[in-house]
């Protein structure tokens, strides 16, 4: 029954879309044409190019929505950011299409502003609708429909933070019914019963009311995975496997078809694919305008230093770690003595530290030292937002002390980042600054890199800017 109901659900919102899309194309002509405050055409709007035009739409949106997967079930925890985000490459990639077509096919002349106010409507009416279906769906399962079963196969540590995640998130709708496996302390007498051990599970699934079944046994268990998926052929239930990676550091951990061979997928960059394509967009973009509006205040900067420092450069070029282990050259304005280094060798900066300028500790006070990095922006070996590059001399001992400290560059490196806004700059805990940017990296978005920008505006002076 909800298998038919998810497919009922899926034509109904592929309907939706498809309505959405032809309302904006049509409203984005309509506005074009008669809004007093647009300027005049500059030629005739024939009603029968933009029907056929419009009729070309919708196979092309539809064909564009299910390759991005948004007509797949959704019950799980995705980010309504990420489907948001996702709603938007379509109308992008699906209208720059309509563009190229109609751009090489003289025969259908189309304005170029009802395409961009189309491309802007439907973005925003297909992520408005999306978002409302999505609170409606939740708030009709916090009332207890259209919910589905579910049987936990596993009494251990993994199965109890399986069951927390369901109980806490009521609105993906799945309910558990109880658990499979040996009996053990500390489940806690809310939690739902243990229904019977693994040879049970045959039984326990097979009047048909159980909707799904998660296996999700801890490593020392004696039970055999396998074996209990061959129990379960011959009856209805969806199964799931949840590995036991309590414990390990993960970074966009799921699960990858390669030639009909499933992997799990442990590490891997979220820049891949349109991530890395709109994140470099933006940066190159944005990195440019400042870079440009920045330069009198650079300038002047560097005559201060000239001033202040005559002895010394006033730029300081410095080796550090990006993107995948790459290393590059970093540039900053010169805020210490010319030769810091020569007597001591590699070491961060203290707070008070006498190696510093006067001049460039007020450089420091406002972050202005790293305003050369921009060029880097611009060039590609760092980002406007990410974990902050470190020394390569450094990261050898870091890597030998922190598990998992080399996944932070699974991002490239930022000019700011998750970890600064909270307080992690300086002489401060290499552990927490590694939280910080790990956390970052599981939560990337566009969306996410503008708050670290404009909060960076906001607290721009830190005590800990030395």
């Amino acid at each position: 029954m909800l298998r038919k109901y998810n497919e009922v659900l899926r034509t109904l919102c592929a309907f939706a879309d498809l309505s959405i899309v032809a309302l904006c194309w049509a409203g984005a002509y309509l506005l074009r044409v008669n809004a007093e405050f647009m300027p005049p055409p500059p030629g005739p709007h024939e009603v029968g190019d933009y029907v056929t035009v419009g009729l070309g739409l919708l196979p092309l949106w539809y064909i564009l929505l299910r390759q991005r997967g948004l007509y797949e079930p959704r019950r799980g925890l995705a980010r309504t950011g990420e489907e948001s985000l996702k709603l938007i490459q379509v109308s992008t990639l699906g209208t720059l299409t309509v563009a190229a077509i109609t751009f090489f096919w003289r025969g259908i002349p189309i304005s170029r502003l009802v395409l961009l106010l189309f491309w802007a409507m439907s973005s925003i009416g297909l992520v408005a609708f999306r978002a409302l279906l999505r609170a409606g769906l939740e708030e009709i399962r916090k009332r207890g429909l259209n919910r589905r079963s579910v049987l936990i196969v596993g009494t251990g540590v993994l199965a109890h933070a399986v069951y927390e995640r369901f109980r806490d998130h009521p609105a993906t709708g799945f309910h558990v019914i109880g658990f499979l496996g040996p009996s053990v302390a500390g489940l806690g007498d809310r939690t739902p019963p243990i229904l019977g051990g693994f040879a049970d599970l045959h039984a326990a699934v097979s009047d048909d009311q159980v909707d799904q079944v998660v296996i999700a046994l801890d490593r020392g268990d004696s039970a055999d995975p396998i074996k209990l998926l061959h129990e379960l052929h011959d009856t209805t239930a969806a199964v799931r496997l949840v590995p036991d990676l309590l414990g390990l550091q993960t970074l966009q951990a799921g699960i990858e078809d390669f030639a009909g061979l499933p992997m799990i997928r442990l590490v891997e960059s979220p820049l891949v694919g349109w991530n890395q394509i709109l994140k470099r967009a933006f940066d190159l973009t944005a990195g440019s305008l400042a870079l440009i509006l920045t330069t009198p205040v650079m300038a002047a900067i560097a005559l201060g230093i000239r001033w202040t420092s005559p002895e010394g450069p006033f730029l300081y070029t410095q080796e550090r770690m990006g993107l995948d282990g790459r290393l590059f050259h970093m540039h900053k304005f010169r805020t210490m003595v010319p030769n810091a280094e020569a007597e001591t060798g590699a070491r961060w900066a203290q707070r008070d530290d006498p190696r510093r300028t006067h001049f460039g500790a007020f450089l420091r006070s406002l972050s202005l030292d790293e305003l050369p990095q921009l060029w880097n922006v611009v060039r590609g070996e760092m980002s406007l937002v990410g974990p902050r590059p470190e020394r390569p001399e450094f990261i050898r001992e870091f890597r030998k002390q922190i598990p998992g400290y080399m996944l932070r560059h699974k991002m490239k490196a930022g000019m700011t980042g998750w970890a600064q806004i909270n307080g992690c700059r300086g002489n401060t805990s290499i552990e927490k600054r590694l939280d910080y940017d790990m956390e970052y990296a599981r939560r990337w978005s566009l969306i996410f890199d503008l708050k670290i920008l404009a909060l960076t505006l906001v607290r721009f002076r830190d005590p800990n800017a030395y």
